[in-house]
């Protein structure tokens, strides 16, 4: 990661922190991985799943969530919908801080194209995208996480996709792995 990053000035302290995460989740984040020579590495879109679903919610466990996001600008669709799906003030808190430091790195990432979380990127590949997706999806990523209900104790497998993630497969709707990159 390029030093530059910490200083950026769209870059929050929790954007950095999430950047720290997804490089961590090449480690960690499980499959899909890239196939071929680098099939140690996560894909690209599951560092980025990784770094909200499990990796920030650790860091930031003991601390004062609701105080923190109470000082914060929240996007109300973030606010909504973190609110339809955790029920106490410390997971909404966390589910917001988190999705609010992705907008922080995507929004770097992006520069002058648009993003934001009312407009998911739709579009669906016909396999896995291993490398970097378009900005938009990287958000819709990032938020999706956020919004999985897994406990962040279930660990990921290197071969079951399934496994610590929110899945179609167990009925849920929330917090799925966006179709712009992944293909179930």
């Amino acid at each position: 990661m390029y030093g530059g990053l910490a200083r950026h000035q769209m870059v929050t302290v929790d954007g950095l922190i999430l950047v720290l995460c997804h490089e961590i989740g090449h480690h960690l984040g499980g499959a899909p991985k890239y196939q071929g020579g680098r099939n140690w590495a996560s894909a690209e879109g599951q560092s980025d799943y990784y770094c909200s679903l499990k990796c920030f919610r650790l860091v930031v466990a003991n601390e004062d969530n609701v105080a923190i996001v109470a000082k914060m600008q929240i996007d109300p669709e973030v606010t909504k919908q973190c609110q339809a799906t955790y029920t106490t003030e410390n997971e909404i808190a966390v589910c917001q801080r988190t999705s609010m430091a992705a907008y922080s790195v995507s929004k770097m990432m992006a520069g002058t194209k648009v993003i934001n979380f009312t407009t998911p990127d739709l579009s669906q590949v016909s396999k896995t995208n291993e490398n970097h997706p378009a900005v938009q999806c990287r958000l819709d990523t990032f938020f999706q996480a956020a919004l999985c209900i897994k406990s962040i104790d279930e660990d990921l497998t290197s071969n079951d996709p399934t496994i610590g993630a929110c899945s179609a497969k167990d009925g849920l709707k929330t917090g799925l792995r966006p179709t712009c990159w992944y293909k179930p």
